[in-house]
């Protein structure tokens, strides 16, 4: 039998229309795909960070809120940052459950048991960053018993206060006074004519009529406890501190960007430095991460220092507007403490005495 003299080109044509692709050509499709996954990724990635950031923000507005009522109730004076058990004696405020019971003064002398009241007893603005525990956080208690839960509303709520400085850090010394830290600190203040006024006080903000920038004093913030050390990028998961610290704490430098040099020697290459060092027990359990980003923050004391738990810090000031903050802009003692604003020199530098 003779095949048609065109056989085997068309036998040809129909081979070449059936044949696979190329190693080339799978590894191309490949990576095409996989950039567009990745770029699909990224997109969901920002776009779940700006979610968060928004519920932080807004949460932060729900503590604004309450702060104020707090004021409103007690003659517009602002809440204490922190009271030592002799103190709350002293003054004679007893902190209740929401149905019964005396809360433990122990877990009182921070911001959260005093603010709850205000919130209606909602633990969201407090804990909502790790909502797991809320459904245990007890109602009614008796003096002496100190539950997990409880504690860790004390110890560790989604924002910081601005402790030191608005309301004021109250302790009770040696010799049985009670006081607040840095009433009778000294500070170089601006005079009329340019020159340094040595002025005792007026660093505590006790009233809110007394704000000279409420706009941008902060009053809460992202925070978490941190030993010395340099970190990266934080996490999402580290617990929260019930106060926010500047990076200069009267004389006492506490945290600053990373300038890649620590006493002289260039460290930026270092893989780790520094360990979770001195604070309450209950705070450190939060570890030094090292993530994804460049070296960035160096901490020199511990601390409760600002968070950046969804890429910013985010922040409420007194007069309620909110914003998600870079660190570098939290160098300013002006967005801290009152009276920086009428300090002498350089705002970012200012300092006053321990007492």
């Amino acid at each position: 039998m003779t095949l048609p003299a065109n056989h085997h080109h068309d036998y040809s044509k129909r081979h070449a229309r059936t044949r696979g692709f190329t190693i080339v050509e799978i590894l191309t499709v490949v990576g095409i795909i996989a950039v567009l996954m990745g770029l699909i990724l990224a997109g969901l990635q920002a776009a779940g960070r700006t979610t968060r950031r928004t519920e932080e923000l807004s949460t932060l507005r729900q503590l604004h809120l309450a702060w104020t009522s707090y004021s409103a109730s007690n003659n517009d004076y602002v809440m204490p940052g922190y009271l030592d058990e002799t103190a709350q004696e002293r003054w004679n405020v007893k902190y209740r459950y929401q149905v019964s019971g005396r809360i433990d003064p122990t877990i009182c002398q921070t911001y959260p048991w005093r603010l709850l009241p205000y919130l209606d007893w909602g633990y969201e603005p407090i804990l909502g960053y790790q909502p797991e525990d809320n459904d245990n956080i007890p109602s009614k208690g008796k003096t002496g018993v100190i539950e997990p839960e409880a504690l860790k509303v004390a110890d560790q709520p989604w924002f910081g206060y601005n402790a030191y400085y608005v309301g004021g850090w109250w302790e009770t010394n040696s010799s049985g006074d009670t006081r607040c830290r840095f009433s009778n600190s000294t500070w170089a203040q601006k005079g009329s004519n340019g020159t340094p006024i040595q002025t005792k006080g007026k660093l505590v903000l006790r009233t809110i009529g007394r704000a000279a920038q409420g706009s941008s004093l902060i009053l809460f913030g992202g925070s978490t406890f941190r030993g010395p050390g340099i970190y990266r990028e934080d996490s999402t998961f580290l617990n929260g501190a019930p106060w926010i610290t500047p990076h200069i704490l009267a004389d006492q430098m506490i945290w600053n960007p990373y300038t890649g040099m620590i006493g002289g020697v260039d460290t930026a290459s270092t893989s780790l430095i520094g360990d979770i060092l001195g604070g309450p027990a209950s705070l450190l359990n939060a570890p030094l991460t090292l993530g994804a980003g460049g070296i960035d923050l160096e901490v020199f004391a511990a601390q409760a220092i600002p968070f950046r738990r969804h890429g910013s810090v985010s922040i409420v000031h007194l007069d309620g507007s909110t914003a998600g903050e870079g660190i570098g802009n939290l160098t300013d003692q002006r967005r801290w403490i009152n009276a920086a604003h009428d300090g002498f020199g350089n705002p970012n530098a200012f300092t006053h005495s321990q007492d």
